[in-house]
């Protein structure tokens, strides 16, 4: 029998019919004489060769194929991924990035055949692809059932990127270069992407160099709950018994910028050292900038009470709240708001990430048998870094910051030196060592405003803004004057939170080796394949907030200064772990953390004014620029002296991973047209994993104090069968069976993580001491959690009408025997000042007790040509639908059960496209049922059904020369979210307007 290729893959098997470049070329026959092969290029190309590699596996395979160097089908890898029946994605900024397959996020990525790390998922399985070029990718396979041969598997699907290698060119020079420029509806930036390939081969040795530089301006406007959902009687609210409704911390609605730079570079190296033996290295190099810059209005209630809000429009649903006594939920569709809080909002979170993948491998290849060797070694680094401030427009004059009564013109308590700063007219001296009492904001409004929320109409509608108010402006004045005038606006608070610096390194060894059997053994027997494979990979997440010190050498109390994280108008140095202030007739008055700063003291300032489609009856406000925030260290070192880390040790830890395995796979036919693969893989598993332990809540901040190191280590082994069977009656069917059993570790992060207490201010009846109590707490992680496990079942139907055309239909189901779950317990924390008053909720990770996802696919691909001529024999289409039911056995509060997270019931896909000589145009809509994305204050969050249209259009001008041009999201839609109990009216909850783009570029080859 023909041996063959150890480096065949599906995708593989039919790529060079997408890269001819001539539509005929000679090829010699075996009696010399001279024939002409056909050489399909272009989407017809690409879809001849998915094709031919889905009927030439095993096992159940999807794949996509580059129709042309540096021409993926989409704008990402994950957004032509979303093309494949049973994947969905979420879009980041509108570029697809994650990808779910069947349902499930604990997917496998593999990069050339082998596991590799990307920044966008350090430490986590579901596979974040928006830093990976789709310029580099010459296609991809999806495999749904399981491949042993593959090094890693995921629970209900793998996805191997195949890069571009040297040797896959023909001999001589080949070079590429793409360039083009592109722009958003919102953003009207003229963004740029410059791409190209250089590759050098004489058949022997190649050598290959691929590089990338881009920038993306990616606009969004978004509109509702901010900061959390909350019940209404959570926290100082109504008794018990009383009705129970949604009463999050705010409202905001903001527009929404990112900006990405991308830069990455692919560079391989390949040598046939003889007729026997080759020798592959490449290195893949990725990094990136990127800035997600937000700025808006924000209504709140302070962080204070929950009571803030009063239905206009609901209807009682009749649940009774989990953990409470009496009341039932209502869902409302319109608030009266007490607005404790009004304010401009600028929040800027900037990550620069870089990734580096070297791959070295040794092939040797005889007669019956291969061999070969392989090393990988990945890095990534990932820096996070949020900057934020508040436009704050209350005059502060009826909030109780004091520990002494009140002094007639409010404000807030400083030392004397700051109050020499102020204009005497806002000062009121009062404390032992010359401390003063400073109006805070004396052109803002000094009373709550009283607005109105309306959702019924499916967007964010307020209304009240002009209602004339009290303060600083005098009478008549509105909340819309005071909105638009700068001097009205305070800063509330400069911060620095939530940022990470996570690194990951991954190092793997692997042997394989296969035998090919001259004559089949026992008639049946064809081939046996083998390995071993070790692993380790190792990720390091650390959490931090910048604080900065204040008041070193000033007043009484610590003459070191204190530390603080929140760099606020309404944060009081009386924390006994670090004191800052002096007496005032006896009584310790705390100083205020940050001194009265007017908007534009430290800032740029911009005026927003457009919201967008989702947010309606809003004034324009004024917010410090964005921008100022690139460099957030910076700003917090220049402005207060200083920005120093300080970590949160219940999101911080280190987790190994390490893995030994070996697997056997046999491949077997028989002459009645029945084939398959059979073996198993063993997979011996250790953790090892390091937590911090959480001491009280660090004063001026709400991060814990890191008082140690807990270290846990769990070990594992499987043994994972895996059986596909085709079987293939005759050219056009083929009908498959797949079974396997699958296992997979969880995040990383559900291993570490440690426990986090959240804190909101205390009600001012309370009198606590810092002034912090505690809201709620979470524990992210488990290290003796046992992984995922499934048992996996798969029966497909194929039918091919032509080389591009099939029809086929597919029933698949996943049990899964263990996964993780949120789950809640009740506990108690200590406030500020030491004292517990109260239980609360604590999410925590639990293990599930099993769930299932089954369902059925249907695809259609069509390339006319293989029924007719003439001019309908330039067009086509591809076609799927998904149907994947799931049962996550959680129940929502009407007790109903809850689908897996992140899966929807119903998705499809339609795309049509036509090609001819020149012209080239593609036209697909992507289509997702609504989505769980997990609970929110107890209640289960939903993404609305939604639909995307993408489009393309290319000519040639010749051979080597195209001009294209691409539409993303061209209908510019809006993702819905909202809070269902599963039963009666939903809740709003917030919205996405992404949108649409547009690209012209031109294609060149040389």
């Amino acid at each position: 029998m023909k041996k063959p290729s150890f480096n065949k893959t599906p995708l593989a098997a039919g790529v060079a019919v997408a890269l001819g470049v001539s539509a005929f070329t000679p090829v010699a026959a075996q009696d010399d004489e001279v024939i002409e092969e056909i050489i399909t290029t272009g989407i017809r190309g690409s879809l001849y060769s998915s094709v031919a590699a889905k009927r030439d596996s095993e096992g159940i395979l999807d794949g996509i194929v580059a129709e042309d160097i540096g021409k993926l089908p989409d704008v990402t890898i994950a957004d032509s991924l979303q093309r494949i029946p049973g994947i969905q994605i979420q879009r980041s900024a509108g570029e697809g990035a994650t990808v779910n397959i069947r349902g499930l996020p604990q997917i496998r990525t593999l990069l050339n055949g082998e596991q590799f790390i990307t920044t966008g998922n350090i430490g986590q399985a579901q596979p974040n692809l928006v830093d990976i070029p789709a310029t580099f990718i010459r296609g991809v396979d999806v495999y749904k059932s399981t491949q042993l041969r593959n090094k890693r598997s995921g629970l209900t699907g793998t996805i191997d990127l195949r890069t571009w290698r040297p040797l896959d060119f023909d001999e001589g020079f080949t070079s590429q270069v793409a360039a083009e420029v592109s722009q958003g509806d919102f953003t009207s930036e003229n963004d740029n992407n410059i791409n190209g390939l250089i590759n050098w081969s004489n058949g022997q040795v190649g050598f290959m160099v691929t590089a990338l530089t881009s920038e993306a301006n990616l606009g969004n406007n978004f509109a509702g709950i901010g900061g959390g959902v909350f019940p209404s009687n959570d926290w100082g609210g109504y008794p018990e018994g009383s009705d129970e409704w949604v009463a999050p911390h705010g409202f905001e609605s903001f527009n929404r910028a990112i900006e990405r730079n991308r830069d990455a570079i692919n560079a391989a190296f390949q040598a046939r050292i003889n007729d026997n033996l080759t020798f592959t290295a490449e290195t893949f190099h990725t990094e990136m900038e990127e800035h997600d810059r937000k700025v808006g209005l924000n209504i709140s209630n302070r962080w204070t009470t929950l009571n803030w809000l009063t239905p206009t429009d609901s209807t009682n649903l009749g649940i009774t709240r989990n953990n409470w006594s009496g009341g039932e939920w209502v869902s409302s569709r319109a608030y009266d708001v007490d607005a404790l809080w009004v304010n401009s909002f600028t929040v800027n979170r900037t990550a620069t990430t870089e990734a580096d993948h070297y791959n070295f491998e040794l092939q040797y290849e005889a007669d019956n048998f291969m061999v070969r060797a392989r090393y990988i070694n990945d890095s990534a680094d990932f820096l996070s870094m949020n900057g934020q401030s508040q436009g704050d427009l209350s005059n502060w004059q009826g909030t109780q910051l004091f520990q002494v009564p009140n002094p007639a013109n409010g404000g807030a308590f400083y030392p004397a030196n700051v109050c020499a700063q102020y204009d005497p007219s806002r000062v009121n001296y009062a404390g032992d060592l010359g401390g003063c009492f400073i109006d805070a904001n004396p052109l803002g409004y000094g009373e709550d405003p009283q607005l109105a929320v309306d959702f019924s109409g499916g967007v964010t509608a307020w209304s009240g803004f002009d209602t004339p108010i009290a303060g600083g402006l005098g009478a008549g004045a509105t909340l819309e004057d005071y909105m638009a005038n700068v001097g009205s606006y305070a800063i509330g608070a400069f911060s620095s939170e939530g940022n990470q610096e996570n690194t990951a390194e991954n190092n793997i060894f692997s042997l394989d080796g296969a035998y090919f059997f001259d004559e089949p053994v026992g008639g049946f027997l064809t081939e046996v394949r083998m390995g071993a494979r070790a692993s380790t990979r190792e990720h390091d997440i650390t959490n931090f907030h910048l604080f900065s010190d204040f008041y070193a050498g000033v007043g009484s109390g610590n003459q070191a200064g204190c530390a603080a994280q929140w760099k606020a108008i309404d944060v009081v140095m009386n924390n006994a772990q670090c004191l800052s202030g002096e007496n005032i007739g006896g009584v310790f008055q705390g100083y205020t953390v940050n001194r009265p700063t007017g908007l534009d003291e430290y800032n740029n300032i911009v005026w927003v004014e457009n919201y967008g489609g989702v947010t309606t009856g809003l004034p324009g406000v004024w917010a410090a620029d964005p921008r100022d925030y690139d460099d957030v260290a910076a700003f917090h070192q220049r402005v207060f002296g200083g920005a120093n880390r300080v970590i949160r040790p219940g999101q911080s830890y280190s987790v190994e991973l390490e893995e030994m395995s070996f697997f056997v796979d046999t491949s077997f036919e028989w002459d009645n047209g029945l084939s398959g693969t059979f073996g198993f893989r063993y997979i011996d598993t250790t953790i090892k994993t390091r937590q911090n332990l959480v001491g009280d809540i660090q004063a001026y901040g709400d991060t814990n104090l890191d008082i140690g190191d807990e270290f846990s280590q769990s070990d594992y082994d499987d043994v994972l069968p895996a059986l596909n069977l085709a079987y293939r009656p005759d050219d056009n069917w083929t009908f498959r069976f797949s079974y396997s059993k699958n296992m997979m570790a969880h995040d990383l992060g559900t291993y570490g993580g440690g426990l986090t207490i959240f804190t909101v201010a205390c009600p001012v009846e309370l009198n606590v001491v810092g002034g912090r109590c505690v809201s709620g707490a979470a524990e992210g992680g488990n290290p003796e959690l046992d992984p995922w496990r499934t048992d996996n079942f798969d029966i497909s139907v194929e039918y091919y009408l032509g080389e591009a055309s099939m029809f086929n239909v597919g029933l698949f189901r996943v049990d899964i025997e263990s996964f993780t779950s949120g789950g809640t317990r009740r506990d108690s924390f200590p406030d500020s000042d030491g004292v517990i008053r109260r239980e609360v909720d604590v999410s925590t990770v639990i293990l599930g007790e099993g769930g299932e996802i089954e369902g059925v696919e249907l695809g259609a691909r069509m390339a006319f040509s293989d029924f007719t001529g003439g001019p309908l024999a330039n067009f086509g289409m591809d076609a799927n639908y998904t149907y994947a039911p799931s049962d996550a056995n959680s129940t929502n509060p009407a007790g109903a059960a809850n689908p897996f997270p992140d899966n929807s019931e119903h998705q499809y896909n339609l795309v049509g496209w036509f090609q001819n000589d020149q012209w080239q145009a593609r036209i697909a809509y992507n289509y997702r049922s609504e989505r769980y994305t997990g609970d929110q204050g107890g209640i289960p969050g939903y993404q609305d059904s939604i639909g995307y249209l993408d489009a393309q259009v290319t000519y040639a001008v010749n051979d080597n020369v195209s001009v294209f041009l691409n539409g993303s999201n061209i209908t510019g839609e809006i993702e819905e979210y909202y809070l269902d109990w599963g039963a009666g009216p939903t809740q709003y909850w917030q919205q996405n307007e992404f949108e649409a783009r547009y690209a012209l570029g031109v294609r060149a080859k040389f």
